[in-house]
C-alpha cells in the first residue's frame, strides 16, 4: 500500500502537471516532503540516516534546505527540477542517542520559503540481556522513592517573532540543569525565536543516571531580515591581470546566500591612463544584475580596478568587496 506522503505527491505531480498546461486560476507557492525517513521510525543504533523527499513549486525550486533539531544540517543549491518536482537527498549521522526533528524546506526562485516539513526519529543502542543470577532474598530493603519528570513548550508551535514559555515539574530527582544552570525543581523559562528551537533539560536521578529530555518550539514563518549578505569572492580576471588589447571583459564572482534571498549584484569599476587618476567607468555603478557575472566594455591603454557587492530581497545591501585590477594594453 502506498504512504500517505507518496500520494501527496503524485496529486501535487498531477496537479503542477495540469497548471503547467494552461489551467487558469493558478496557485503560486512552493511546497516540500520528506518521503523517508517516516515519522516515529526508530534505529537501533548509531547509524547513517538517509533523508530523502521532493519538492515542487508553479516558479520552480532553487534551494532546499534540511534541518536537525532546528539546525541547518545540509542546503541543496539548484536542485534538478522534472515536471516542477524537485528531489533531494542527504545524510546524516546522529552525534548520539535520542529524539531529533528532521526538517525540510524549499525556497523559490525568488528565494522566497516553503512551510517546513518534519518527521521525528529516535536513536537507540541495543544493550545486552543481562544475566540473572539467583541471590539470597534481602529483607527490609527500602523502596526507592518515585521519580517523575515533566518537560514542555508552551505553546510548542508560534509565529516568527512570538514567544513561547519552556516549563519543567520535576519530583524525586536530585537534581536538574537547564541552560548550563541548576535549576528548581519546577520553573519556566521564556524565549521569543524567528526560527525553529530545541531545548534540553539535563535530569540526575537518585541512582546517579543521567536522562537528557528535550522539547522543540516551531516557528511559522520568518522575522523581518535587516541583516545584509556579505561581500562575493571575485574570481575573473584575475587580479593584477595584464592581456593584450580587447574591446571587452567578462567580471565574475561566486555568489553569495541570504536567509531572504539575493535580488540582484552591483558592479563599481573605475579607470586610469597611466597617471594613476582614477576616474568612474561611464555607467558605473552598474546595478540590477541577477546573475555572477557582468559583461563590460573596455578600451585599450587603460588600467581598470572592479569591486562588487549583494543586495538581499528586503533591500539589505552588503558591503563591498575589494578593489581587483587589471591592464588592457595597447597591443
Amino acid at each position: 500500500m502506498k504512504s500517505f506522503k507518496s500520494l501527496a505527491i503524485m496529486s501535487i505531480m498531477i496537479l503542477f502537471s495540469l497548471l503547467a498546461a494552461g489551467c487558469s486560476g493558478t496557485p503560486r507557492g512552493t511546497y516540500v516532503w520528506i518521503d523517508v525517513p517516516e515519522e516515529g521510525l526508530s534505529y537501533p543504533d548509531l547509524q547513517p540516516v538517509i533523508v530523502e523527499g521532493h519538492a515542487a513549486g508553479r516558479d520552480g525550486v532553487s534551494r532546499v534546505e534540511v534541518l536537525v533539531d532546528g539546525e541547518l544540517w545540509a542546503a541543496i543549491d539548484d536542485p534538478t527540477v522534472v515536471d516542477y518536482l524537485a528531489s533531494f537527498q542527504v545524510e546524516w549521522l546522529p552525534p548520539e542517542p535520542g529524539t531529533y526533528t528532521i526538517q525540510a524546506v524549499a525556497f523559490s526562485s525568488d528565494g522566497s520559503p516553503s512551510h517546513a516539513d518534519q518527521t521525528r526519529v529516535s536513536i537507540s543502542l541495543d544493550t545486552p540481556t543481562p544475566t540473572i543470577t539467583e541471590t539470597p532474598p534481602v529483607t527490609d530493603t527500602p523502596t526507592p522513592p518515585e521519580t517523575e519528570v515533566k518537560f514542555w513548550s508552551d505553546p510548542e508551535t508560534i509565529d516568527a517573532g512570538s514567544c513561547s514559555n519552556i516549563r519543567w515539574e520535576a519530583d524525586g530527582v536530585n537534581s536538574l540543569v537547564f541552560g548550563g544552570v541548576e535549576q528548581e525543581m519546577e520553573g519556566v523559562y521564556q524565549v521569543c525565536l524567528c526560527k525553529n528551537e530545541t531545548y534540553t533539560l539535563t535530569v540526575t536521578h537518585p541512582d546517579g543516571s543521567v536522562e537528557k529530555l528535550k522539547t522543540y518550539v516551531n516557528v511559522v514563518g520568518s522575522c523581518a531580515d535587516t541583516t545584509p549578505p556579505p561581500a562575493p569572492s571575485q574570481q575573473v580576471p584575475t587580479n593584477g591581470l595584464s592581456m593584450a588589447c580587447k574591446s571587452y571583459q567578462d567580471l565574475a564572482w561566486l555568489p553569495v546566500s541570504d536567509e531572504s534571498g539575493i535580488s540582484q549584484y552591483q558592479v563599481q569599476a573605475q579607470r586610469h591612463g597611466g597617471d594613476k587618476n582614477w576616474s568612474e567607468v561611464s555607467g558605473s555603478v552598474f546595478g540590477g544584475i541577477p546573475g555572477k557575472s557582468y559583461h563590460m566594455y573596455i578600451e585599450c591603454g587603460w588600467t581598470y580596478r572592479w569591486r562588487v557587492r549583494a543586495v538581499d530581497g528586503e533591500g539589505n545591501i552588503g558591503p563591498w568587496s575589494g578593489w581587483w585590477k587589471f591592464t588592457d594594453n595597447l597591443e
